[in-house]
């Protein structure tokens, strides 16, 4: 038996959880093709409305690395040994990541927005949906770090924790906030305790409930007040007492709910494996490029998109929809990258 290339590997992080874990997930599925070696380096844009304009420029001029690096970004990645391959989210070091991996002359991975910079900046540009250029590698499913495997003992652990029985039927349901076209007034917030009640009287589930950050004390307030407390077999009031719960609930739900403001919530669920629920407020307004993500999600048999106040439609996770969207994207990226 061959075994698996050795991969060196520098992510270059912005310090936001929700950009950096997307490098970290796709060097997890990478690892299951290759051997990984990973260095991580947190990096600042300084100056950055400046540098946003700039940086452009700079890059597709003859001292394009040495500006980049050395004047424009707080910490110097040039001092690590050179990577076989680069990666990052985040506009912030899209950049750098373009400058270095010209510089060092190796293959990069940018997930997300690329600003001003051009295609051809990076070997390969991961985005949800296309952007039209040569570089451009859409995913069906943004990268996460979740582990079903890992889950599953976390859940286990949960129901032992609140005294509930293997065979318990739970519910999760995490709660975002406004944002990304998506808005919920009072007859949103109405509807979702319709929601909660009524799953809760049809099935008997009872429910593992999380708000976030961009939920508000206001919301969560009215939450309180309109759920009955026996419907709750767990809660988490972020802005009251905030605990990191999600992986838990998910591990220990039988099927999950996510409000549909945030991607990376959504990421996350549908990498349960688990049946999952998209919920939108009958007033959403996202825009198109975010609606064909969601509209792609559900007809890979990733999810399931409900509209709150509408009859509820669930569907099972389709089998192995999850495993080919990984395997197709890695098999594009290998070849665009000749790895």
């Amino acid at each position: 038996m061959v075994s698996p290339r050795t991969l060196n590997i520098l992510i270059l992080s912005d310090g936001l959880p929700g950009h950096v874990n997307q490098s970290r997930g796709l060097v997890s599925w990478l690892a299951n093709r290759y051997h990984c070696e990973v260095r991580e380096v947190v990096v600042a844009l300084r100056m950055r409305p400046v540098a946003r304009i700039l940086l452009p420029r700079l890059l597709h001029g003859r001292t394009a690395e040495a500006s980049v690096t050395s004047c424009f970004y707080r910490k110097n990645a040039t001092l690590l040994p050179v990577p076989d391959l680069l990666v990052s989210a985040g506009g912030n070091t899209s950049f750098l990541n373009a400058a270095l991996a010209r510089q060092w002359q190796v293959p990069n991975i940018f997930l997300g927005s690329k600003r001003r910079l051009r295609s051809d900046d990076f070997a390969a540009h991961l985005t949800l949906e296309p952007t039209g250029e040569p570089h451009n590698i859409v995913m069906a499913l943004a990268p996460t770090l979740i582990d079903p495997e890992r889950l599953q003992h976390r859940g286990v652990e949960l129901r032992r924790e609140l005294g509930l029985a293997p065979d318990k039927k739970l519910n999760m349901v995490a709660i975002g906030g406004d944002g990304a076209g998506f808005h919920y007034d009072q007859a949103s917030l109405d509807q979702l305790v319709q929601l909660i009640v009524r799953e809760h009287e049809r099935a008997g589930a009872c429910w593992l409930l999380t708000t976030s950050r961009r939920t508000g004390r206001g919301v969560e307030q009215q939450l309180q007040k309109a759920i009955p407390s026996e419907v709750l077999a767990d809660s988490v009031w972020w802005s009251e007492a905030p605990r990191k719960v999600m992986s838990a609930y998910m591990g220990a739900a039988d099927q999950l709910f996510v409000t549909a403001d945030s991607m990376s919530m959504i990421a996350e669920a549908i990498a349960s494996e688990k049946p999952t629920v998209v919920l939108q407020p009958g007033n959403a307004r996202p825009d198109e490029r975010y609606l064909n993500a969601l509209q792609r999600y559900e007809h890979a048999g990733l999810c399931t998109l409900a509209e709150l106040g509408q009859p509820l439609k669930t569907a099972p996770v389709r089998p192995g929809a999850l495993a080919e969207a990984k395997d197709a994207l890695l098999d594009r990226l290998v070849a665009r990258l000749g790895l």
